[in-house]
């Protein structure tokens, strides 16, 4: 019996498990936490908790637990996305994922033949398509501002106007029930429209707070999303009876940027992630990632975009091919394609001297990934910013040494069982994977460490922390 088991509720804890219900591929970051939350609840806390998922159409939209099983079960036996998502990165979610579900559908029922030319046409002109998706939805919005210009002040300042424009929609919460929201909710998400079910039925709501990456280095993200990000965490600071955030430093950034526009501040708890994967009973795996175990490599787990940084450690391994280095060991990336990385991508296509050196892996399962993580010579992770920075609790709970980026939330992460490095400071990370390479019984010396005094938090010591500070709500 869980300690939230053992107590009595009147009041309902909702879980929205909207970012989990459109996705359609392996689970990782956001989409991994919803995920678990909801497995963890649905599997251990019974009738305490109970599930629901937003539909812009209809409101909010109870989710029963057969449905959310077959959810789990899809995400936790999916490998690999199909068809259209083959070809798009996955920085769109899931607004843009439902919209490639439809399409899908359409495309299904036309003959292969004709499907796999839209596909194909679609896949040449990705950045094309995902500008006009993106040109629709500025349409939409500015239409929607156009025709409500004061809806947030109005809503928030008379729940009468919020009842004539919101009145169509549902939401099955009950005065003192808390509901929970921890998905990509920036692009799913109506926030004044949460406002106004909350003042019209007397529900609280936690809300969560990843990262504010997008305000602080908007160079390093997608189009426009810095505004919209901007925008949505104002509403966050109106809707959120308590925000939980993953890292003492996206609480610093998120307080001090809630204070600089002046909205409500509200209480702020920091929840951290798990980290454990799902292990294999065997010691086997895909063949492409089997055929690795021939020769040492490091392991770099990331989505391919800017702010991860692969560039670094392209430039390090330059820098060691020209000086004459030997025996560098394989470098291997493990992520989907984000944005800004077409020159880079380039590059390690056309640069003769890297050749052979660097390998990229998509779309890998967790077992997998379990597998990769735990033959790696070493890890690497030089990401410019985190609001966490999983890869790294999952390379100590793998017990594998890390090199890493000294910067934002990663120290918190990685204590001291890992090695920090300025993340721009080429010279120093071709330094110390030279070291590390040269010297495996240093490399064994941090593992015995990691081993002997690393303490992992599983996804369901996170997911049972997680609600028992949300059942102090009720």
């Amino acid at each position: 019996m869980t300690k939230i088991q053992a107590q009595t509720m009147k009041q309902t804890l909702w879980l929205d498990i909207t970012t989990i219900y459109g996705w359609s591929t392996t689970a990782v970051g956001i989409v991994r936490m919803e995920m678990e939350c909801a497995a963890y609840a649905l599997y251990h806390l019974g009738s305490s908790v109970r599930f629901c998922r937003f539909d812009r159409e209809h409101g909010y939209v109870v989710v029963d637990s057969q449905e959310l099983n077959e959810i789990l079960s899809r995400l936790k036996n999916k490998a690999k996305l199909q068809n259209f998502a083959h070809h798009f990165p996955a920085k769109y979610p899931t607004r843009l994922a439902l919209w490639k579900h439809r399409v899908n559908k359409v495309i299904h029922v036309l003959p292969a033949t004709v499907a796999n030319r839209i596909w194909s046409f679609g896949a040449q002109r990705k950045h094309a398509v995902l500008a006009l998706y993106r040109a629709w939805q500025e349409i939409r919005s500015a239409l929607k501002e156009a025709m409500h210009p004061s809806l947030q002040r109005s809503i928030q300042s008379d729940p009468v106007i919020a009842h004539a424009i919101y009145g169509g929609l549902r939401a099955p919460f009950e005065k003192g029930d808390v509901y929970i929201s921890m998905g990509l909710d920036w692009d799913q998400k109506d926030l004044p429209y949460l406002y106004a079910q909350k003042r019209a039925i007397g529900f609280k709501a936690i809300l969560f707070c990843y990262d504010i990456i997008p305000i602080l280095l908007p160079h390093l993200c997608v189009g426009n999303v810095a505004a919209a990000f901007g925008k949505y965490f104002a509403d966050v600071a109106w809707c959120a009876d308590q925000l939980f955030c993953i890292s003492d430093q996206s609480k610093v950034d998120l307080t001090g940027f809630l204070k600089s526009i002046g909205t409500p501040v509200p209480e702020m708890q920091v929840v951290h992630l798990g980290c454990d994967l799902v292990d294999r009973l065997e010691d086997s795996a895909d063949l492409a990632i089997a055929s690795l175990m021939h020769s040492p490599y490091l392991l770099f787990v990331s989505t391919i975009e800017r702010r991860k940084n692969h560039e670094v450690l392209y430039r390090a391994y330059i820098r060691l091919i020209e000086a004459g280095t030997t025996n560098l060991p394989k470098l291997v990336f493990v992520g989907k394609m984000g944005w800004g990385v077409q020159d880079f991508l380039a590059d390690l296509q056309y640069d003769p001297r890297i050749a052979g050196y660097i390998q990229i892996l998509h779309y890998v399962t967790d077992a997998d990934l379990s597998y990769l993580y735990r033959h790696a010579y070493f890890t690497v992770f030089p990401s410019l910013y985190e609001g966490w920075g999983l890869p790294v609790a999952e390379s100590l709970m793998s017990g594998k040494f890390c090199l890493a980026s000294n910067s934002a939330s990663i120290p918190e992460v990685g204590g001291d069982f890992v090695e920090y490095i300025e993340p721009w400071d080429v010279n120093a990370w071709a330094h110390r994977i030279a070291y590390y390479v040269e010297h495996p019984e240093e490399v064994k010396k941090r593992e015995m460490h990691i081993a002997q005094h690393y303490q992992p938090i599983t996804w369901q010591a996170a997911s049972e922390q997680l609600f028992i500070r949300a059942q102090e709500l009720v």
